[in-house]
């Protein structure tokens, strides 16, 4: 859990290239434990505005959600912005990652499908309930944050179904960041048509992933 521990405030940030480089194998292997995510849990309890609050907050201004319900909608995006936050590029809940895994729900899922990602929710707010006395939104972002360490590990209270059902949300996550306008131009270096093929390229922290 090497990045949950070293990241410990929002400021000073991770530095640019290491970000990349987390996000990057987030994209490749969605099914990377949490602790390749660049995210923490001091970070979190640091920041200005809460995932929580600008889930909500974007809930409201938006339109309906086609298949879940707001406060499914809500807590889907508190749990993209904690897996994809904001830092000198947009995170998760800025390019409505969330409104996207709703819409692969919709159009995508089958019933199924659609029906274990809705108990993946629930089972984690009922465990923030039992464990807290609130609901997982409601709750303080280092806890937050420690829940997810929890579930992305399978550790108690959670178990190997829940682990399986958060890394899915990752890769809902990832899928819907890296296909926004932000996540393939500012988050990787958007290239529309590749040039020639070049044997020796130097590659630094700095190096963007392409998307092509």
């Amino acid at each position: 859990m090497s990045h949950l521990e070293h990241r410990t405030d929002h400021g000073p940030r991770e530095p640019d290239g290491a970000r990349r480089q987390t996000l990057a194998r987030l994209a490749a292997f969605c099914g990377l434990a949490l602790s390749d995510f660049a995210l923490g849990s001091d970070v979190l309890a640091a920041a200005t505005k809460s995932a929580t609050q600008a889930a909500t907050e974007a809930t409201t201004k938006a339109a309906r959600p086609e298949y879940l319900s707001p406060d499914e909608l809500a807590l889907t995006g508190v749990l993209a912005e904690l897996i994809i936050p904001q830092t000198d590029t947009p995170g998760a809940l800025a390019v409505e990652a969330h409104r996207t895994v709703d819409h692969l729900l919709a159009v995508c899922a089958l019933q199924p499908a659609q029906g274990a990602f809705r108990t993946g929710l629930a089972r984690i707010d009922a465990v923030a309930r039992e464990s807290d006395g609130k609901p997982f939104a409601a709750l303080s972002p280092p806890r937050q944050a420690a829940l997810l360490r929890a579930i992305d590990s399978g550790a108690a209270p959670f178990h190997a179904g829940d682990q399986r059902f958060f890394r899915q949300l990752k890769g809902y996550v990832a899928f819907a960041y890296y296909t926004s306008e932000a996540g393939a131009s500012r988050e990787l270096a958007y290239l529309p048509v590749p040039g020639g093929f070049i044997g020796h390229l130097k590659v630094t922290s700095a190096t963007h992933t392409w998307a092509i």
